[in-house]
């Protein structure tokens, strides 16, 4: 058989878990569709039959429990899950309505939501084996319940955030003033280099002139005799 139960939606507020569940078109409406099954679930849990059920045709749910809506033995077997859990407070009943067509609205008391999803889906589970068909091995209730309380002892026993800041205290010595940076020696700029002196094409400056030897005439009239001409 297919999954009997498809949860849509799952609120949890400060008091209670709110579930819409639809059932599958193939599970039957009502405990009365499914006799066999609806008698191995009140043999399996059989504190089941003393729980109170308010506002329905009898006090007790054990009146009612073999012509009742599949959701609402879905609820009392999710409480009777959380009652044998011993850590579920007061969770003594919860609350079932028609929302739609094979949809259904579960309000369960919430003391921990870790607690409470965990027993109706373990509840769904136990109903997913009565009706479809039983057989062994069959659910055991006791290691059910162990295996809840150890999920929420395991959650508990999670390390939260620590904080890590110092508390303040007057004792405190004042921090240390920070040291004096140097500030830093004022740059001196580069002197410009000179610049290069252009060369300017000098004119060339004339050699002195040798001074004039003494000229000496051709003819010395006192040493040289006088010549003669001749004919």
């Amino acid at each position: 058989m297919a999954q009997l139960f498809d949860f849509k939606k799952v609120t949890i507020g400060p008091r209670a878990l709110v579930a819409t569940v639809e059932l599958a078109p193939s599970a039957p409406l009502m405990t009365s569709d499914d006799a066999e099954a609806t008698k191995r679930v009140l043999e399996l849990l059989p504190h089941l039959s003393d729980h109170v059920c308010l506002g329905d045709a009898a006090p007790t749910f054990g009146e009612v429990a073999r012509d009742t809506e599949l959701a609402h033995l879905l609820e009392h077997v999710t409480v009777e899950l959380l009652a044998q859990t011993d850590i579920a407070g007061d969770v003594s009943c919860g609350q079932t309505a028609e929302t739609a067509e094979r949809t259904y609205e579960i309000t369960l008391g919430c003391p921990d939501d870790v607690l409470v999803a965990g027993a109706l889906s373990s509840a769904a589970w136990v109903l997913q084996w009565a009706f479809s068909g039983g057989g062994d091995p069959q659910p055991d209730v006791e290691a059910i319940v162990s295996g809840l309380v150890a999920l929420v002892e395991s959650v508990s026993d999670q390390p939260g955030e620590k904080n890590d800041e110092p508390a303040d205290s007057e004792d405190e010595k004042p921090a240390a003033a920070p040291e004096p940076v140097a500030e830093p020696e004022p740059e001196v700029a580069p002197e410009p280099e000179p610049e290069p002196e252009s060369e300017v094409a000098s004119e060339p400056v004339p050699a002195p002139a040798p001074e004039p030897a003494p000229t000496q005439s051709a003819w010395d009239m006192d040493d040289v005799p006088r010549p003669h001409f001749v004919r």
